[in-house]
């Protein structure tokens, strides 16, 4: 179980550090405001084409497949946590693992990031297509 915690927490890094570095980018893209004239909008179009394809889509895509990956783990650890609850109620706390918890965790936050990306993704889509 630990290298399973040892490989999601290292690509969750990952694509969360990707985040960091680019997101200033991301939401200064996201702040294009598209003008009346489509000549006008070039410039802005290609930015935003660029982040939208070198920087939000690659760290969804990352976050996404590290959530696909480590969901259907992840969901058999908690069922056999709410199982044992209900066996045994708070005296399945004796059994408690603080890296199947750490596990469940990342998981849950890969999931997270990947749902808050796509929906940056959406947005720069938009936002390319009104500046068409």
């Amino acid at each position: 179980m630990s290298d399973l915690l040892s490989a999601s927490s290292l690509l969750m890094a990952i694509a969360a550090i990707l985040f960091s570095l680019w997101y200033a980018e991301i939401a200064k893209a996201l702040e294009t405001a598209p003008r009346p004239y489509k000549e006008d909008n070039v410039a802005a179009r290609k930015i935003v084409t660029s982040v939208l394809l070198a920087k939000a889509l690659p760290v969804a895509i990352m976050a996404l497949a590290v959530a696909i990956i480590f969901t259907p783990d992840a969901f058999k650890l908690g069922t056999e946590s709410f199982l044992a609850y209900r066996r045994s109620g708070y005296a399945a706390l004796e059994k408690y693992d603080a890296v199947r918890t750490a596990y469940c965790l990342v998981t849950i936050l890969s999931a997270a990031l990947a749902i808050y990306m796509w929906a940056l993704v959406a947005k720069l889509w938009l936002l390319r297509k009104q500046l068409s």
